[in-house]
């Protein structure tokens, strides 16, 4: 009888999983797409190198989004309040190229090549905890970070964006 609840439960928490990772996919499409390879503007990037390419082109600042997508609560709580919200896109548009730089559990997320390049601009960034938001001149040099945000919306996190672009 032991034997039996316990493989009841191993199928009910395998269920629970799978449904928990339905449920992330599903929100991230939802966010819009990230694309794997080039740069359009208003979507969010795992190809850093197109992206920088593009900012450079279009005297653009860099936003790196160091997150982990699939289990971080602070992460998941600025997706659903800030980078969810049409006003972001809109805003951010044609001024500032989105970088998605993602450490999910669910590995089908990120394209394996870029998974050791995630953790080497993590390395090289020095991100010690997610949410981590970098922001980079056209140029590449560092322009500071931002974080989460218990009281996080759009209009603060923009507010706080800009001031940040715009102080350098």
């Amino acid at each position: 009888m032991a034997m039996k609840n316990f493989k009841l439960l191993i199928f009910s928490f395998l269920v629970l999983l799978s449904v928990s990772n339905f449920c992330c996919n599903a929100a991230q499409s939802e966010k819009g797409n990230i694309l794997t390879k080039g740069y359009e503007p208003g979507k969010w990037t795992m190809d850093i190198q197109a992206a920088r390419e593009y900012a450079k082109e279009h005297n653009l600042p860099i936003f790196l989004n160091f997150t982990g997508s699939d289990w971080c609560v602070w992460c998941q709580l600025m997706e659903k309040r800030v980078f969810s919200k049409d006003e972001f896109y809109k805003k951010t548009k044609d001024k500032i190229v989105l970088v998605w730089i993602d450490f999910p559990r669910n590995r089908d997320l990120v394209p394996d090549e870029y998974r050791e390049r995630n953790r080497k601009l993590a390395d090289a960034f020095g991100i010690r905890g997610f949410p981590t938001y970098v922001i980079l001149g056209p140029d590449g040099e560092e322009l500071g970070r931002l974080g989460a945000s218990r009281d996080a919306n759009v209009r603060l996190f923009l507010g706080q964006l800009f001031r940040l672009i715009n102080k350098k």
